[in-house]
């Protein structure tokens, strides 16, 4: 009897320590496989945020080759980015409880059909339609990539997470609108697009090997707390200056590669796109906004400041030549991506309670504004010329100013 009772103690005693070896081995291996899943993730950002952009400095070329306005082919940035404005407050229905791996395989296999369709040069009507279904999946692909980005930071690493996939969506698109008019250029435009179909193909086979799957859990929208966010004036306000700037942001985007042909019709369509390396100023701006706060004195001070440097750039850009362009983007893009990380941390600093749903209004009127300026300014544009349309923007980045201005202090908030 002694030793029966015996074995299992010597059993259980060998399977423990069976176990702690495979405890040891799991958790010696969560640093690569860590590392792995980051890598695929911040690839898949880039690309996805790349096709998002790919068209925009081709847009003269698309012009020119369709025989449509310029009002009229910006709206192959507006069918693309409408649904981004939409997503935070209705996907969250269509998406609820959903596995971000099936999220991210089934959106990267729409991305990569459609991007193989539009690479065989459809017509302007055709693409226009695409270019729709792509921004219909654009933000499923996206929330996928964030789900994942969460889920590999854990909650002591989801801030540098979330800080590294913003970074990449920056980098995907200075190299969506840059390597595709430098493509464009050495070859033609259709061999840009087949680019971005291998990379997006790529991107979908590299989801084999992601270790976690995690959920997407949106939630739904309550529309009273809605209502109740916006009724606070620091809300209403913030997010008001949310859709002007990047309304600004998008309209010079669309339109500055006509200006440029304007400036110099011989200008060779990979000059063009290098004039957005001064996108990548982004990369670097939110990595310093908490120094700036500091050194300014405040979200306020420094949210002004932001406003005046982007005015500086704006100038630059309405009425330099080609190198003030140039020069020019990297004042601008600073200004921008200046008010836009300290406006975002900022009202989500102020609320306590409902941080998720004030990020989600916060980025909803960011995209309403680039959906809108992404084309009514180019109405103003083909039919009153580039001064009317650079005042316009003036006017609109001094009303971003004065909401700036009425906004209070964080501790008057």
């Amino acid at each position: 009897m002694s030793r029966r009772r015996q074995r299992p103690a010597i059993a259980g005693g060998a399977a423990g320590r069976y176990r702690d070896a495979i405890a040891s081995a799991v958790v010696k291996s969560r640093p690569p496989m860590r590392l792995r899943n980051s890598l695929i993730v911040l690839y898949c950002t880039v690309v996805s945020v790349a096709i998002l952009y790919e068209h925009q400095a081709l847009l003269p070329l698309f012009a020119r080759q369709w025989g449509v306005s310029p009002a009229d082919v910006a709206l192959l940035t507006t069918v693309t980015m409408t649904p981004l404005a939409v997503a935070p407050l209705v996907y969250g229905y269509v998406l609820e409880r959903v596995s971000a791996r099936r999220l991210l395989v089934l959106g990267l296999g729409v991305l990569t059909a459609v991007q193989f369709v539009l690479a065989q040069g459809p017509g302007y009507g055709a693409f226009l339609l695409l270019r729709g279904l792509e921004g219909l999946i654009l933000p499923a692909v996206l929330t996928a990539l964030m789900t994942y980005s969460s889920a590999i930071g854990g909650p002591a690493g989801a801030r540098r997470a979330i800080t590294l996939y913003i970074a990449a969506t920056i980098v995907g698109g200075f190299s969506g609108r840059t390597f595709s008019g430098v493509v464009a250029s050495y070859l033609d435009w259709q061999a840009a697009f087949w680019m971005w179909s291998a990379l997006a193909a790529l991107a979908l086979l590299s989801t084999r090997w992601l270790a976690t799957d995690p959920r997407a859990d949106l939630g739904r929208v309550r529309w009273p707390e809605v209502r109740a966010l916006i009724a606070r004036p620091v809300n209403r306000l913030g997010f008001a200056a949310a859709f002007l700037l990047f309304f600004v942001f998008a309209a010079m985007m669309n339109f500055l590669p006509f200006r440029m042909h304007q400036l110099d019709p011989g200008i060779t369509q990979g000059a063009v796109a290098w004039v957005y390396a001064g996108y990548l100023v982004g990369v670097v701006v939110p990595l310093s906004s908490l120094w700036l706060i500091r050194r300014l004195g405040g979200e306020r001070r420094t949210l002004l400041a932001g406003c005046a440097v982007y005015l500086v750039g704006l100038s630059m850009l309405a009425f330099g030549g080609l190198p003030w362009v140039y020069f020019g983007m990297f004042v601008f893009a600073a200004g921008m991506f200046t008010l836009h990380s300290v406006l975002s941390a900022y009202l989500n600093h102020l609320e306590t309670r409902r941080k998720g749903l004030v990020n989600g209004l916060y980025v909803s009127s960011y995209y309403s504004g680039g959906a809108v300026g992404s084309y009514l300014p180019g109405v103003v544009y083909e039919h009153a010329g580039w001064v009317p349309y650079s005042l316009l923007l003036f006017a609109l980045l001094i009303l971003v100013g004065a909401t700036l201005w009425r906004m209070p202090s964080a501790g008057a908030a």
